[in-house]
């Protein structure tokens, strides 16, 4: 006895289609019931309205009707919309501009479907409208996925699933044009019963999907946060001495002098006091944009602790430093921090230079450029001072 796998109910795959966004409805309300993210309830709001566009099929079937079949399908035309537009908020690419042209898009797709099928030109033409308008619809937002730099080999596979959808909708767009296969969702003959399955693998993938990259973003933040500074976005002091040790490791194989630059904000408490926090932290934030565009691709910068910062210059010898150093003093002696009252301010600098070997560490290096900068303090303040390893100091 031959069994055809295809030779499926259509009432069976819908009332599936509908336990699923159902159930996967459940299971995102619960995983983020002690969390507030728009992405998460444009999730959800998607669920809603395809969980409503399903049953809305359903009631076709047993109820033929115009109106029922525009319904339903305009209806899934936005809950399609809303989960997609949903994974863009969740990576942070739904700007205002994107937001504008794709309730645009959306708005243009509805209109074309319903001018094509109140048409009545006939069954074909409308199911290669709400084909194509699927397809169209989906196709910005698995573009923008795809072309994103930033993009996690988890989010391409994601976007792969909802572009095989694509795909799929297109050739039942020609389909429907150019075939004598029946193409109406109340039939159950190969080409529709893949449609279902597709729809539900595309459901099961895009839920689990949304649930696992909303998992990776949060993971990647407790990263950041651990390793980052949080007013100035540099590495902070543990995160700065670890990828510094990593950077002494190289110089040591590599057989290359290494520096180490103590940058400290002159006046910093008295600044505090005149101008106020907010001033303080203004300044910390425009002091530390300034050193990143001024500083190598390779150098490590971090924030030793409130208003001493460390810069780990691998591969410079003395000359080099000093030169570095005096042209980050200039650069923020030449700049205007951008608060509501604009304010000048200086840092001085004690740099050191060693030659690595075995025992050189960040700590040493750190000890050196702290006499430095004391030194330097002592001098008058803004101004570079260098420190020799073996103990004597020099402008």
């Amino acid at each position: 006895m031959c069994v055809d796998l295809f030779d499926l109910n259509t009432g069976t795959m819908l009332i599936v289609l509908i336990l699923g966004q159902l159930t996967t409805g459940i299971l995102v309300v619960s995983y983020s019931a002690r969390r507030k993210s728009t992405a998460v309830n444009v999730f959800l709001l998607s669920k809603l309205f395809q969980l409503a566009a399903w049953i809305m099929v359903v009631l076709r079937v047993v109820t033929p009707s115009m109106i029922l079949k525009i319904a339903a399908n305009g209806t899934l035309f936005i809950g399609v919309a809303l989960e997609l537009t949903a994974l863009l908020i969740l990576k942070n690419s739904y700007t205002k501009i994107r937001k504008k042209a794709y309730i645009g898009l959306l708005i243009v797709c509805a209109l074309v479907f319903i001018a094509v099928a109140a048409s009545y030109t006939g069954e074909s033409a409308r199911i290669a409208a709400a084909s194509l308008v699927g397809a169209v619809l989906m196709a910005f937002p698995v573009y923008v996925l795809f072309t994103d730099g930033k993009s996690s080999l988890l989010q391409r596979v994601v976007a792969a699933f909802y572009g095989v959808t694509i795909l799929f909708l297109l050739c039942r767009t020609y389909g429907a044009l150019s075939s004598d296969i029946t193409m109406d969702l109340s039939s159950s003959d190969f080409f529709n019963t893949g449609l279902f399955l597709l729809l539900y693998l595309v459901m099961l993938g895009g839920s689990v999907g949304f649930i696992l990259m909303d998992k990776e973003k949060t993971d990647h933040e407790i990263l950041r946060a651990a390793s980052l500074d949080g007013l100035t976005n540099i590495y902070n002091r543990r995160n700065f001495v670890m990828r510094s040790g990593e950077a002494i490791a190289l110089c040591i194989r590599k057989r290359e002098e290494i520096s180490c630059l103590l940058i400290d904000i002159d006046d910093f408490k008295q600044i505090n006091d005149e101008h106020g926090h907010y001033a303080g932290d203004a300044i910390l934030i425009h002091f530390a944009d300034i050193l990143k565009k001024s500083l190598r691709s390779y150098d490590v910068f971090g924030r030793y602790g409130g208003d001493e910062f460390s810069v780990l210059l691998p591969e410079t010898d003395r000359e080099e430093s000093i030169r570095i150093a005096e042209r980050l003093r200039k650069a923020i002696e030449d700049s205007w921090a951008g608060t509501d009252s604009e304010i000048k301010y200086t840092v001085s600098i004690g740099a050191a230079t060693i030659a690595s070997d075995r025992e050189t560490n960040i700590e040493t290096l750190y000890k050196l450029s702290d006499d430095a900068l004391y030194a330097a303090k002592m001098k008058g303040k803004n101004r570079v001072f260098h420190a020799h390893a073996h103990g004597a100091s020099e402008e």
